[in-house]
This record gives structure tokens, C-alpha cells and sequence, in this order.
């Protein structure tokens, strides 16, 4: 009998866990500039990330640069908060630490060079 409360217990935390970052990717959507970013496609988000690495107009500082840098080291890695092979969670903490990395990419990055970067990006970086 514990195990079956144990296992309503995680499925209750799974449950409020997911509904936690559906409301805060939907509350992000309504605020700029992470609305803009969100309704990029993928292939222009990685675009932006591009164009935020190598801003030839060093508008964008070093520690910003850090940042995706250091999310796409902890995603290579097999080493995880919760491992991958764990069902649902083991990707949501992804999901999760990908959109703490884009909160403070959006914070640390000047509002103005934020939506240029932006604009380039969904223009397919002209």
C-alpha cells in the first residue's frame, strides 16, 4: 500500500511540475522580448543563438555569450539533474533548465540589442 501512494505522490509532482512550466512558457509568450523569441521557428532560434555568439558589433557581452554555451554543454553531457532514462522527467528538467538559460540570456541582454538580434533572426539573419 505505501508504494501506491508513493506512486500518486510522484504522479501529483509530474503533474504540478508540468503544469508549472506550461503556465510560465505561456505567461513568457505574453511578455516581450521572450513572445517574439517563442513564435521564432526552431531553425531561427538557433539563428538568434548564432547571431547573440558572433555579434560582429560586440554589443553583446561575454558573460551573455556564456550562457548558451554552457546549455548546450550541460545538454551534451550525460550527466543530468534527473537522468534522461527517468520517463517525462528526464526531459522536463531539460526543458526547464533551456528556459531558465533563455531568462537569462533575455535579462543580461540589453533590451535594444535583444529585439535587433531578434528582428535580424526572423528576418533569416539579412
Amino acid at each position: 500500500m505505501y508504494w501506491l501512494y508513493l506512486a500518486l505522490v510522484a504522479a501529483a509532482a509530474l503533474i504540478a511540475f508540468v503544469a508549472v512550466i506550461f503556465w510560465y512558457v505561456r505567461w513568457l509568450g505574453n511578455r516581450e522580448p521572450y513572445g517574439t523569441f517563442l513564435k521564432l521557428k526552431t531553425r531561427r532560434k538557433v539563428t538568434f543563438f548564432r547571431l547573440l555568439l558572433f555579434d560582429k558589433n560586440k554589443r553583446v557581452p561575454l558573460y551573455v555569450k556564456i550562457v548558451p554555451l554552457a546549455l548546450v554543454l550541460y545538454l551534451a553531457m550525460p550527466f543530468d539533474i534527473i537522468p534522461d532514462f527517468v520517463p517525462v522527467l528526464g526531459y522536463l528538467d531539460d526543458v526547464a533548465i533551456a528556459l531558465l538559460a533563455l531568462v537569462i540570456v533575455m535579462r543580461l541582454l540589453p533590451r535594444t540589442v535583444a529585439l535587433e538580434l531578434l528582428e535580424e533572426a526572423a528576418g533569416g539573419g539579412k
